[in-house]
């Protein structure tokens, strides 16, 4: 289970074909680009960012589909790519339900109903499930998830609603590389760095700018690796049920202590 969910909890904001994109000299100011100081973020970048983390951030109810993939450097040296397909319902400040569907296969769900968090996986004919008590809102839930599984927390920063703060805070440098098309659509393309990370976001120009593609590289890892996602699907309109937020686990489901202490008390 926690071999699963790491990937999905590395990714930045948060859920394709690879494209490769070749920037030449006509793209942008190579020169003003390569002599920015390391600190320096261009106002235009910070404008960017602003709006769509104050829009994300400011939405209560949204669903998104995305696909992504993570490179995992072997023994042998050489990189292996592994994804998964991500769908999230979210209702602020405390439902959510998010489907993850690797590649091999397996498959994870995460509800949160407002009380509890329940996780759900299956892996060919094995079913496991684990309930806990909802620590807070979205937030802090999968802040709890994260610090739980012992891995990276950047998901439950892009649910929050301090959002843009967030962003601030882990951004070092930062330009504007120019206009760009991702699946038809025109976005505004991004290099971000910080001291572990460099970033390429690629952000929807528009009155919804919400990411369509990132790809991030771990710089300071062995061989490198690189995490991408392409955001799909954007719905800010959802017709939610009830049934949307809440989990039963099937009968033949054996339960396993993920939570461990943190399990629900079914006599309380």
């Amino acid at each position: 289970m926690k071999k699963f969910i790491l990937p999905v909890l590395i990714s930045v904001i948060s859920l394709q074909t690879s494209v490769q994109a070749q920037v030449t000299d006509a793209d942008y100011d190579v020169a003003s680009a390569a002599t920015m100081d390391n600190a320096e973020i261009g106002k235009d970048v910070l404008e960017i960012l602003t709006r769509m983390t104050e829009f994300i951030s400011g939405t209560q109810a949204y669903t998104i589909v995305a696909e992504m993939g993570h490179e995992v450097l072997q023994t042998n040296g050489q990189r292996l790519e592994f994804g998964s397909r991500i769908t999230a319902l979210l209702r602020r400040p405390m439902q959510a339900h998010v489907r993850f569907d690797n590649r091999d296969g397996e498959n994870a769900t995460i509800v949160l109903d407002g009380k509890t968090i329940s996780i759900f996986s299956t892996r060919g004919n094995v079913e496991v499930y684990d309930v806990a008590r909802q620590p807070g809102d979205i937030h802090a839930s999968f802040e709890f998830l994260a610090e739980l599984l012992g891995t990276a927390d950047q998901l439950h920063d892009f649910f929050s609603i301090n959002l843009t703060d967030s962003m601030r805070s882990m951004l070092k440098s930062g330009y504007y590389v120019g206009e760009a098309t991702i699946a038809g659509i025109l976005c505004d393309n991004l290099a971000l760095r910080n001291e572990d990370e460099d970033v390429q976001l690629w952000v929807t120009k528009g009155d919804k700018p919400v990411p369509r593609r990132i790809v991030v590289t771990y710089k300071n890892r062995e061989g490198q690796p690189q995490f991408w996602a392409r955001f799909e699907e954007w719905n800010f309109s959802p017709n939610f049920s009830e049934t949307d937020f809440s989990y039963s686990p099937p009968a033949h489901a054996d339960p396993v202590s993920i939570f461990q202490d943190s399990l629900v008390d079914e006599s309380e």
